[in-house]
């Protein structure tokens, strides 16, 4: 029987350890850091339902620097969920995948085997989309569900929002997960009723009763054990003691922030970086923790006329910029109105007990890239996390085009009916460009994609870090199975394609187990 060792139990590694699981030749434990909830009633509300995110509890706690150099603004919250599903069992449930023109950035750095077409089926197996589950494009019959609110279900504010957006002549889109989605329509939710399709509430309730599976909860991991060059194992902190998990082959999927950390940690990394804190050196690779790519997002909050019983986000529009045309991008940028509660959102925002709504002015293709690196050589000190937002020249202009359309939308009828004041951005900064820019630059925000710290490529790529079949290169019996192997942040958010990638992964293990 083969021993599969896999540390982290959020989207790509709950769906990996769910889907080897499923042959009882497989033993596999599932090393969590944060806490677990096998029961349904122990599962609390913040956990299950997605009225709001859950930034706050069951968080790592973690602090970023957005822009650069780092004294340009404070370190900011940079949440991300430590639990069992990890970010999925806090996120907004935002159901959206990767869409042709993601993928095919993939393919231009050489990743023939994970273009559109090749990771379609395992998108599909993954799905039970109950609104297009029965067409080529969907799946019906996987642990995660997708669907999409209808017209009727959206608020007044959201109708108005995408009625301004056809008033503008951008189109109508009936399926946002379609391979060439473009204009407004219902943005698809991983929900059942309201609750999260998180990877807890899928696939490790439909794997927590096989014998095979061994899921460890609230044990950190410290570094990943090598003899030589080959991993034989995991080191962890578990009830107070330091514990060594051995495996016959071993999985990283703690996520774009920890992934690289641990790698460093483990003496896979820059060597600069590894000389510096006394690690000992395994395989120099300079690009972990490198090409680590984050959404930014700008808000433009209002508060509405009238309450309403909706929350969350129930449609969005997807475009291409101006800019974006010039560089040959496809739906770079995206507006959600969302009623989540600001704070939620990382913003701090009294709205004096009225209801407000904000549009999230996402930029969905950024040419900005930033890095993960480590504080010190202490596996429990949190990395630091740069995240470099605008950096690159292209990425400023557009997100002040997709604010002025915000700002255009949320002061014309019909939607400016349903608001009463714009608490910010107000006319005159969206009207100076030299206050539109402050006003980007204080306010630009994560919208919690990090991803890309550990990027897949060919075996030529200096900046690759795992291999096309998720192999970390360089090393024996590693890989890595979470949104870290990512080539580019997907347009359409990063829940559903770690999804995918944890279903691949388990696809190419069995074949490099057999």
């Amino acid at each position: 029987m083969s021993h599969v060792v896999i540390v982290g139990a959020g989207s790509g590694g709950g769906a990996l350890a769910a889907r080897l699981t499923e042959n009882p030749d497989y033993e596999v434990t599932l090393v969590e850091a944060g806490p677990d909830f096998p029961r349904d009633e122990e599962v609390p509300d913040s956990v299950r339902y997605a009225y709001e995110m859950s930034v706050d509890e069951h968080d790592w706690g973690l602090r970023a620097y957005f822009l650069e150099p780092p004294e340009a603004r404070e370190p900011q919250p940079y949440p991300r969920g430590r639990l069992v599903g990890g970010s999925s069992s806090v996120n907004a449930a935002m159901g959206a995948r990767a869409t042709a023109a993601d993928m095919r950035s993939w393919v231009d750095c050489g990743n023939t085997e994970w273009s559109y077409e090749k990771v379609l089926p395992y998108f599909r197996r993954l799905e039970n989309d109950r609104d297009y589950g029965d067409t080529a494009e969907h799946g019906q019959d996987g642990p995660v569900s997708i669907m999409r609110y209808r017209e009727d279900q959206w608020s007044d504010a959201a109708r108005a929002f995408a009625a301004s957006c056809i008033d503008r002549r951008f189109p109508v889109c009936e399926d946002m997960n379609a391979w060439d989605a473009v204009g407004v329509g219902s943005v698809p939710r991983n929900l059942t009723g309201d609750a999260r399709e998180s990877s807890l509430l899928t696939y490790l309730r439909a794997a927590r009763g096989r014998p095979n599976l061994k899921l460890i909860s609230d044990a950190a991991c410290r570094r990943v054990l090598f003899e030589g060059t080959r991993a034989v194992g995991v080191e962890i902190d578990l009830d107070g003691k330091v514990r060594q998990i051995a495996g016959d082959h071993i999985v990283l999927a703690a996520g774009a922030i920890h992934t690289p950390q641990l790698l460093m940690l483990s003496g896979v990394g820059p060597h600069e970086t590894l000389d510096r804190f006394g690690i000992p050196v395994v395989c120099a690779r300079g690009g972990v923790g490198r090409n680590f790519q984050d959404h930014p997002f700008v808000p433009l909050v209002a508060l509405l006329s009238r309450r309403s019983d909706v929350v969350g986000a129930r449609n969005g529009l997807r475009y291409t910029s101006t800019l974006g045309k010039e560089l040959g991008l496809v739906n770079d940028m995206m507006v959600i109105p969302s009623q989540f509660d600001p704070a939620t959102m990382n913003m701090d925002i009294d709205a004096g007990g009225r209801q407000a709504i904000t549009l999230v002015s996402l930029l969905a293709r950024p040419r900005s890239r930033g890095w993960v690196t480590l504080a010190s050589a202490d596996p429990r000190e949190a990395p630091e996390i740069h995240v470099n937002f605008l950096s690159d020249p292209a990425d400023e202009p557009r997100l002040e085009e997709c604010v002025r359309l915000a700002h255009e939308i949320a002061t014309s009828s019909p939607f400016k009916d349903e608001i009463d004041e714009i608490l910010f951005p107000d006319a005159a900064t969206v009207d100076d460009p030299v206050g539109l820019k402050a006003f980007i630059r204080g306010t630009a925000n994560t919208a919690y994609h990090g991803s890309c710290s550990c990027r897949i490529g060919p075996s030529d790529d200096a900046a690759a870090v795992v291999d096309q079949r998720l192999s970390v290169q360089g090393v024996e019996n590693l890989w890595i199975g979470d949104a870290s192997v990512m080539v580019s942040v997907p347009t359409a958010l990063t829940n559903i394609t770690a999804y995918m990638i944890g279903e691949r992964l388990a696809d190419l293990l069995r074949e490099a187990m057999n």
